[in-house]
């Protein structure tokens, strides 16, 4: 297999705020280390993780500008483009472009309805103009399109995408993707819950927002399910079910947000219209939080 422009776990991570809910840039440069003191092998700040629609194109230039010089090129950083339509995409990854950034991880257009020969014609005219190799956001939960495996092998050979975060349950589309692309496509899991499944299928790593929380834990996954150890491989990725479950399951990602301060790192509140965790979603997160702390799979940060 050749060398991966991207692979292994990248966390797409909360943005760090203060209280009146403006950047908290000491805050940035903190949870930038502790991703990758702990394994991470990419970086993808504004991300839906990281609240990228929330935010203007200067603070999101000075979370680009911040999270590279932090990871001062230990790892790469995969900017998220997550507008809805041509101009803002080109203004926001021509902005992650002149920051440092690495890569960008684009989602097709979500405001205008289109199909299948309208993804290929955004991506057509979009890639020309960024200037960084792109991974293809595929999440039909957000972009409202089923993007089909042909659509995207096709933009593969024509060199317009050079991978995939794949952030679609259905684990057949998968699989017929991962059978037309080649061994250099970058091909991620974009799935807490199926990281297991995708690796098994062809994922070289993935883009996963408990990453963020558990790069160590989850490169651990990666490794016992690339070695066909796939019985441990999905006890390992079901110990994490409680905490997986605690943070998708309302408030995303508040929910993220809050397991930091639980372990002793914390990054501010969500923007709205994303609110506060109902007190039954606190518990059950404080509960996942402490079991895994409990059997060292996550540790506290600081005294």
């Amino acid at each position: 297999m050749p060398d991966l422009m991207f692979s292994g776990l990248i966390p797409a991570f909360p943005t760090p705020l203060r209280a009146d809910g403006t950047l908290d840039e000491a805050g940035l440069e903190r949870i930038v280390g502790y991703q990758i003191d702990r394994g991470a092998s990419g970086l993808v700040p504004l991300g839906g993780t990281g609240e990228a629609t929330s935010f203007n194109l200067a603070t999101s230039r000075r979370i680009m500008e911040i999270t590279v010089a932090a990871a001062a090129r230990r790892v790469p950083v995969i900017g998220g483009v997550l507008a809805p339509g041509f101009g803002g995409a080109v203004e926001i990854g021509r902005m992650c472009r002149q920051a440092g950034a690495d890569g960008l991880m684009v989602i097709p257009p979500y405001y205008a309805r289109t199909d299948q020969e309208g993804v290929l014609r955004y991506f057509r005219a979009l890639a020309p103009e960024l200037g960084l190799p792109v991974l293809y956001y595929d999440n039909p939960f957000r972009s409202h399109i089923v993007t089909a495996p042909e659509t995207i092998a096709r933009m593969a050979d024509e060199r317009l995408i050079v991978g995939m975060k794949a952030s679609n349950t259905d684990l057949y589309h998968f699989d017929r993707l991962s059978k037309l692309v080649d061994d250099a496509f970058c091909l991620l899991s974009g799935q807490d819950t199926l990281f297991v499944q995708q690796v098994i299928l062809g994922a070289k790593g993935g883009v996963l927002t408990s990453a963020a929380l558990l790069s160590d834990h989850w490169a651990k996954v990666q490794a016992l399910a690339e070695g066909g150890q796939v019985a441990e491989a999905l006890a390992a990725q079901a110990q994490l079910n409680p905490l997986m479950d605690a943070l998708f399951a309302e408030q995303f990602p508040e929910a993220v947000r809050r397991a930091f301060a639980m372990i002793g790192l914390p990054i501010g509140r969500s923007l709205p219209p994303i609110g506060q965790l109902s007190e039954g979603a606190e518990a059950r997160l404080a509960a996942a939080v402490e079991a895994l702390v409990a059997a060292g799979t996550l540790a506290r940060v600081g005294p």
